[in-house]
């Protein structure tokens, strides 16, 4: 069930069968149980905005209505791109597929010459994320990520989160570690609008791999209180519907965009396969991970506060 992915219903639920928690007295309450979910995901739904486009795809666009509302969903199409070739190695007298993988690596955006020959190989990928951002010159993030997938393990982060960490929930990282200056009020991990047929920021992606990744067409409202430190929304494990809520996996080489907010994840594969993966970030960014990105070999820095030590951990620091 999906509803079992869900991190506090799991824990009510299995609360209810442990003799030393005080939810255990709610073992057999069967209507007070389903009052308190059914409150719950009332909560947890409130922080969702079905009426803001999570995703779109770049195929033929046809609108609803001739009076287009900011609203209003559109009906679009996939569209496909072409992934390069991976690298190659020799392995004991075989050339096989060599795992290649630089994450958030700052570069000038339309400027391949910004980037290492390595990641220019997405040049084809990369043209067609510029002209629709209109970013260019400004600090833009690339991911690449291309490697042997395990057989029902997925390759990213697994999980229903958001790209945009939750600020006010950071903020409580720093403390621990003896910084007290906390200006953030909302992260910001490429933000993303649509307005009506133009993009505004956002992330773009793309897999070599049908059915990797699942996209909901909504969008978690700024600073809400469900979302993680680090992104994770697994509380919308069930509280979205795949039958109510538009929910979509890409195809292979297909290019799509998200916002910052768009609850997603990456789906286990159902063999073991090498996959490409591909994800350019916008330019507003507030925060860069040093321990966990890629610096440019050619000294481009990222536009953005650089915060050092593991994020998984309270051990987190920058440089005032």
């Amino acid at each position: 069930m999906e509803i079992w992915r869900n991190s506090v219903v799991r824990l009510l639920l299995l609360g209810t069968r442990d003799l030393s928690s005080p939810l255990h007295l709610l073992r057999g309450q069967d209507v007070v149980l389903k009052m308190i979910l059914d409150h719950l995901i009332a909560i947890w739904k409130d922080a969702l905005v079905f009426r803001v486009r999570g995703f779109v795809q770049f195929g033929d666009v046809e609108y609803t209505n001739e009076e287009f509302e900011g609203y209003e969903q559109l009906e679009f199409e996939p569209y496909y791109v072409q992934f390069p070739p991976p690298l190659m190695e020799n392995v004991d007298g075989i050339m096989q597929c060599k795992p290649y993988h630089v994450n958030m690596m700052p570069f000038f955006i339309g400027d391949l010459n910004s980037l290492p020959k390595e990641c220019r190989r997405y040049d084809q990928i990369l043209r067609e994320c510029f002209w629709r951002c209109g970013e260019t010159g400004k600090v833009g993030y690339l991911t690449i990520h291309e490697g042997f997938v395990q057989a029902n393990t997925s390759q990213r982060r697994p999980g229903l989160h958001v790209e945009a960490p939750n600020a006010n929930k950071m903020k409580k990282r720093f403390r621990r570690s003896g910084f007290s200056e906390h200006k953030w009020v909302q992260f910001n991990w490429g933000e993303g609008r649509c307005m009506e047929h133009d993009l505004i920021g956002g992330i773009y992606m793309a897999s070599n791999i049908s059915d990797s990744c699942g996209i909901w067409n909504c969008v978690v409202k700024g600073k809400s209180n469900i979302v993680g430190d680090l992104g994770d929304v697994d509380v919308l494990h069930g509280v979205l519907n795949h039958n109510e809520h538009e929910y979509y996996q890409p195809g292979a080489n297909e290019l799509i965009w998200i916002t910052d907010h768009t609850p997603h994840e990456s789906l286990p594969l159902s063999t073991t396969q090498f996959r490409q993966y591909f994800r350019f970030v916008t330019s507003n960014v507030s925060v860069w991970f040093a321990d966990h990105s890629t610096p440019n070999p050619l000294g481009i820095e990222p536009n953005a506060k650089i915060i050092y030590g593991s994020k998984f951990d309270s051990s987190l620091s920058y440089n005032p």
